[in-house]
């Protein structure tokens, strides 16, 4: 019995998501195609994860530095329609863990279930398979909604209005003969990089931001790291904040995350954080020449101003002194200025790099169509709202982390100021929405929308106790260890999700 425990990450619409994945996976020629071909079009499509690569090709049943049919992606090719490709999908996820699909499915006839509660279940003695991380059951639930075989009642799940079909094959299913027959599934092989990718291909967009295509850095690896945290990587390493504290009992946390549990977790990390010193953003408002003045004189320009150095901070791919080379070029060249006036530039000289300057050009575009945001902004009574207001001027597809950053910018430079401001300029980076999940923090580590990244934002300030929130929590999960299937759960003194497992 296969017990495949990696599944095709969800997204905001798993649906979508799964459909996306099968139009990918139908235009594999049936003579075979080189590996970079099929990334590239993952990539494309948003569906390519890097740092869990084998979790697509695992489902897709492919792999190898030329990919080739696999029975299910003959089978993608014969449906006909969304629907048939989302049951396809349902399908497959049953052959790859037919005692994890079994077991749900008989949990949600039974009575609607709670995600926390599946995933505590799955996670004890009565359940006999491999556990899933809980991102993995996130996106197995996501899946199992997009298929109508279960259905969201309230916060729970129960069986949907498409579940019958499976009924049978579930009730045919036996518990002992499928641990009993061990047959798993074999591992899609992985080609290196001079297998796969002899020519420069366009990295993958920061899961944070609207996808915009660029060339990947020549010379240097990947980070696991998104660009605006990449300094951590190369900082010293930190003295770990485990081992410090006599180790909270999990008899309470294991039914909620009280407040008082989360404010102890948060006493924890100020303790560990002030022996860092002075931690301080990677950038401040004179790294750009943002200044108090101007924003009496031209407060809208300055507004775009920040929304560039903030697209740039994070979808130019670069580190900090590529991203300020890059905007100090688009200022000396005064194409900034021109953009925001609606003129065309008369140079474009060769030291402005052009995925900046197409940067640049979106925001002048955006910025442009919201005019007196500025007076909005100074009119809002805090800052919970303002950056409602932010949000509704530059995202809308735009921008999502970077209003965050914009807003705590404008705290810096001290032309907004409201009492809550350090509670929703902390940036909401996976990696610390990760963390915070785990900590109990918030509910899933996902945020889809709007309001559920506002309130990770405020989360993040709540757990580190301090400024910049985002910097101590990302700090701390890397100094810790902090993981899915962490290998520290059984050591750990802090109160997490990972020990309840």
């Amino acid at each position: 019995m296969p017990q495949v425990t990696e599944f095709v990450p969800a997204g905001a619409d798993a649906r979508a998501t799964l459909v996306a994945l099968g139009k990918v996976a139908r235009e594999i020629p049936a003579g075979g195609e080189p590996f970079r071909e099929l990334r590239s079009r993952l990539r494309a499509a948003k569906l390519w994860d890097r740092e869990r690569p084998a979790a697509v090709l695992r489902v897709l049943g492919v792999g190898g530095a030329t990919i080739s049919s696999s029975p299910f992606v003959t089978k993608l090719r014969s449906v006909t329609s969304d629907d048939d490709t989302v049951d396809a999908f349902l399908e497959r996820y049953f052959e790859l863990n037919p005692l994890l699909f079994k077991t749900v499915y008989e949990l949600l006839g039974q009575r609607a279930h709670g995600k926390d509660e599946l995933s505590k279940y799955l996670g004890s003695f009565a359940y006999r398979g491999k556990l899933p991380s809980r991102p993995d059951l996130e996106h197995y639930f996501a899946a199992l909604v997009a298929g109508g075989v279960a259905r969201v009642l309230g916060i729970a799940l129960i069986l949907g209005p498409r579940a019958d079909r499976f009924a049978a094959k579930v009730a045919a299913l036996d518990v002992d003969e499928l641990l009993e027959t061990d047959q798993p599934v074999p591992e899609p092989v992985l080609p290196t990089d001079d297998e796969a990718a002899p020519v420069a291909e366009v990295a993958p967009a920061a899961e944070d931001s609207a996808a915009v295509a660029a060339p990947a850095p020549a010379g240097r690896e990947a980070s696991p790291l998104p660009p605006y945290l990449r300094h951590l990587a190369v900082a010293p390493p930190l003295a770990s904040p485990r081992g410090r504290d006599r180790a909270v009992p999990t008899s309470r946390f294991a039914a909620e995350f009280a407040d008082e549990v989360l404010d102890e977790t948060t006493r924890r990390i100020g303790a560990w954080a002030a022996e860092l010193g002075g931690v301080a953003s990677p950038y401040a408002p004179a790294d750009f020449g943002f200044d108090p003045e101007a924003w009496v004189e031209g407060a809208d320009e300055v507004i775009y101003r920040i929304a560039v150095a903030a697209a740039l901070v994070f979808r130019l791919d670069s580190d900090r002194d590529g991203v300020l080379r890059a905007y100090k070029a688009l200022e000396q060249a005064a194409i900034l200025g021109d953009l925001y006036h609606g003129t065309v530039p008369e140079t474009l000289p060769a030291a402005v790099d052009a995925r900046a300057l197409m940067l640049a050009s979106l925001a002048a575009r955006r910025c442009a169509e919201t005019p007196e945001l500025a007076s909005n902004l100074e009119q809002q009574k805090s800052a919970a709202e303002a950056w409602t207001v932010l949000e509704a001027a530059l995202g809308r597809g735009l921008f999502k982390i970077e209003l965050f950053w914009i807003l705590g910018m404008l705290g810096q430079l001290g032309v907004i100021r409201f009492d809550d401001l350090g509670a929703v300029t902390a940036l909401p980076h996976r990696l610390v929405r990760d963390t915070l999940f785990r900590l109990g923090f918030v509910a899933s580590p996902y945020a889809p929308d709007a309001p559920t990244l506002l309130a990770a934002a405020r989360a993040a300030r709540r757990a580190a106790g301090g400024e910049p929130a985002d910097e101590i929590v990302a700090r701390f999960a890397l100094a810790a260890g902090c993981a899915y299937d962490c290998p520290h759960r059984k050591t750990c003194d802090f109160p997490c999700r990972e020990r309840l497992e």
